[in-house]
């Protein structure tokens, strides 16, 4: 018979990101976390269902840390040790049908969501800092001068190779939404993956394909720095779910 666990968990929009659980690495540290309530204004969520409930698993540490965007390899690889010198990437999955959300992320070409991350964090990155630039000196942001810096960064990410990507981790839970009276109003499955590689391997690939962008002046130069620290050292999920990678993105803080 299913079990079925009510959880309530103080988040924000965040707790959609809030489900995690290792497969691959054998040493992860708890976060205490099984049932605490908490109210989020006039709507509740609550995990119905998740992998391991029966055996009244806790949720693990670097759960926490990833649904308070916190993707670093930095970060994660002190709860999650075989984390330890790789570069992690998160691709999600969000749906009514726990199998199909599965099949969607277990069949996805990994390579292919990792480079549109890459290209999609890249592309906001470059975006609000030029802009921000503009604001700051009282000029207006030439959309030339955007579009041009765009498409150089998009052209060079095609050199990155995402190769040796070796999946670590995966979890299920079913969410339920709830209103101000405890109705459940929807609920949805969610499904992740967690991948990683060589952060060696990833940061000589990525050097080199940002070798090709010009940093003549002073404002690229600065643009270019940002660009590779945001990439190496965090990076938002791949997810079927516009709301979910728009949740992810919003952690990141593009300009500096």
């Amino acid at each position: 018979m299913k079990k079925t666990l009510k959880m309530i968990i103080a988040a924000t929009s965040a707790l959609l990101l809030l489900t995690f659980a290792g497969c691959k690495t054998t040493e992860v540290t708890g976060s205490g976390i099984k049932g605490k309530s908490a109210s989020v204004k006039s709507v509740k969520r609550q995990i119905a269902d998740y992998q391991g409930a029966t055996l009244g698993s806790e949720i693990p540490q670097w759960v926490k840390l990833v649904s308070e965007g916190q993707y670093g390899q930095k970060v994660l690889s002190k709860v999650m040790p075989d984390l330890e010198g790789r570069k992690v990437f998160v691709v999600t999955g969000r749906g009514d049908n726990l199998d199909f959300v599965k099949s969607w992320v277990n069949l996805v070409d990994i390579e292919t969501e990792v480079s549109g991350a890459l290209e999609r964090v890249t592309g906001k990155v470059v975006t609000s800092k030029l802009e921000g630039s503009s604001s700051a000196s009282g000029t207006e942001s030439g959309s030339t001068k955007v579009s041009k810096a765009l498409n150089d960064y998009r052209i060079a990410l095609q050199d990155v190779r995402i190769s040796g990507l070796e999946r670590e981790a995966e979890y299920w839970a079913l969410v339920e939404v709830l209103d101000n009276k405890k109705n459940v109003v929807d609920s949805y499955y969610e499904y992740y993956t967690v991948w990683s590689m060589d952060q060696k391997v990833f940061n000589v690939q990525l050097n080199k394909a940002l070798d090709h962008i010009d940093e003549a002046t002073t404002e690229a130069a600065e643009l270019k720095r940002l660009v590779k620290e945001k990439l190496q050292n965090e990076l938002s999920v791949a997810s079927n779910s516009p709301e979910a990678v728009e949740e992810a993105d919003s952690y990141i803080v593009y300009a500096e």
